[in-house]
């Protein structure tokens, strides 16, 4: 019996796994995913993309364009507070109040306030359009490795037949209960389970109380309750669940659900329909590590973080594509295996500080979890950019440079374009149109030269042939015009200077002025970078 090689086995297909599969799939790896459910889930779940998760999207084929047509329908969610939906003295929050203007750091939205299952929608369709496999009703009974291959045993869901398939590399995408991690025996710390809620979906027409279109994030304080209208007839409330003190699943019965959405509504006759009701435990844990041989955990199977704020479908998303284009370097031979290391060793400080920044935030003490987990609770932390624009990485990806500071973030609205961050966003035209600096990003490599350094890129070219390594360059004043005259201050170079960056857009390496060689610095650079 032959048994299928695929170069990278993808499980689980939510945020973590179709992330993941298009983006392989559109680096040219065609990976296989698989998932245990037989449907798409069609429950909003979690909401909301930062604005980094956004930038890393757009760059994958499909998905900008479609992404672009959801967020055609989307708001920007409305805040408040009050006891109860009907509630006249509900209070009303602003929480980008006293921020500097956050569309002067990119050029995309600083949320996109779509759900869950739409974006999945999104990913999903996009991934197998850019040649991905994807087989729903297909769990993963067991895996082995050995220094050349995963070797797992695949079964379908409905049939039981079992099969074999061995792949250069695996993706644990499995979530926080990942069965994967088990396997591997990698333990998790952290708080663990510090909460636990009951997610009530439902449909009802609230136009009486909330503009029609609206959508709204709205916390009641003190009832452990807390609604996101999602602009259609479809909302969800969120509720308090305590099962220290004898609650149970059978509690939440369709009945005792309408009261509880009626009484958070404050209109005992509104008419309701409940479609769902479904356990969501708050989690605060860390894998210890996130690599064992060529099996990875990304997203929650790595990490689970408190849903306050809304980062951990962000930081599915962004583990996603920081592993998948490592993976499709290595396979495709532009990259050595070390580049792979890099993956946790990045990823890591940056997860950490949005863990226990919740963690200490919330101020969880004894297993309970205050109304300040509640989104819409003016006490409850709002993620800033600095945490998500902000980061910095370190790592052998990174050419970090002399005298840096180490230092995990720097201020976003003051961009040093040192190596290791985020590559700030800058206004281009090419005559035609008006576009940002990170609309050249995501492929592969990108050098941006300064308009009095056209050596750079002429080198850049000769590089790229030499090493076989996607590298694309462009000179800022030539054919791309810095209108605002902010590049060379926001990426910390001189005219005569250049900068690299990576295909997730962060800082690899820079020349902060002209070269004697041009082509041997890029040469040394891209091949520490690249671990070849």
């Amino acid at each position: 019996m032959s048994v299928e090689r695929v170069p990278v086995l993808v499980v689980g297909g939510a945020y973590t796994g179709l992330t993941t599969a298009v983006s392989l799939a559109a680096r040219g790896v065609r990976p296989l995913l698989v998932e245990r459910r037989p449907h798409a889930s069609t429950l909003p779940k979690a909401w909301g993309l930062n604005t980094r998760s956004q930038e890393l999207l757009n760059t994958l084929p499909g998905v900008a364009r479609r992404l672009r047509a959801a967020l055609g329908e989307a708001q920007w969610p409305r805040m408040s507070h009050g006891v109860s939906l009907a509630d006249p003295q509900r209070t009303f929050l602003d929480p980008e109040a006293g921020q500097p203007d956050p569309q002067a750091l990119s050029s995309v939205p600083p949320l996109a306030w779509v759900s869950q299952a739409q974006v999945e929608n999104i990913l999903r369709v996009s991934a197998e359009e850019a040649g991905a496999n994807l087989r729903l009703g297909t769990e993963l009974v067991s895996l082995t490795q050995d220094e050349e291959k995963v070797t797992a045993t695949l079964r379908e869901v409905s049939t039981g037949r079992a099969y074999t398939v061995e792949a250069d590399y695996l993706v644990a995408a499995d979530g926080n209960t990942s069965g994967i991690r088990d396997m591997l025996g990698i333990p998790v710390h952290g708080g663990g389970t510090i909460g636990h809620m009951y997610i009530i979906t439902f449909e009802a027409d609230l136009t009486r109380y909330v503009e029609k279109g609206a959508v709204e994030v709205i916390g009641m304080p003190g009832s452990g309750s807390s609604f996101i209208l999602d602009g259609s007839e479809r909302h969800t409330l969120w509720v308090d669940y305590f099962p220290e003190r004898g609650e149970t699943p059978e509690d939440f019965t369709p009945e005792r659900c309408l009261e509880r959405i009626r009484a958070a509504i404050g209109d005992p006759e509104i008419d309701v329909t409940f479609v769902n009701a479904r356990f969501f435990p708050i989690n605060h844990k860390m894998a210890e590590r996130f690599r064992e041989g060529r099996a990875f955990l990304a997203g929650d199977a790595a990490h689970a973080c408190p849903p306050n704020g809304g980062q951990g479908g962000n930081l599915a998303i962004q583990d996603a594509y920081d592993l998948s284009w490592r993976l499709s370097l290595v396979l495709t031979g532009q990259a050595g295996p070390g580049l792979l290391d890099t993956y946790e060793s990045e990823r890591r400080p940056v997860v950490s500080i949005t863990l226990e920044r919740e963690l200490e935030l919330a101020k969880i003490s004894e297993g309970r979890v205050p109304a300040s987990y509640n989104p819409a609770d003016p006490h409850a932390p709002i993620p800033k950019p600095k945490e998500y624009l902000g980061f910095r990485y370190h790592s052998p990806a990174v050419h970090t440079e002399a005298h840096d500071d180490g230092s995990l973030q720097e201020d976003p609205w003051n961009p040093t374009g040192r190596p290791g961050g985020r590559a700030p966003h800058v206004v281009l035209s090419d005559g035609s149109r008006e576009f940002s600096t990170h609309d050249l990003f995501g492929r592969g490599f990108v050098l941006l030269a300064g308009h009095e350094a056209p050596g750079w890129v002429a080198a850049a070219e000769k590089v790229a042939r030499s090493l076989g390594v996607t590298l694309t360059a462009h000179r800022i004043g030539d054919r791309l015009a810095d209108s605002e005259n902010a590049w060379c201050d926001r990426y910390g170079v001189e005219p005569a200077g250049a900068t690299l960056i990576r295909p997730d857009a962060v800082v690899a390496w820079r020349g902060k002025r002209a070269a004697d060689d041009p082509e041997g610095d890029l040469t040394t650079a891209l091949n520490a970078i690249l671990a070849r």
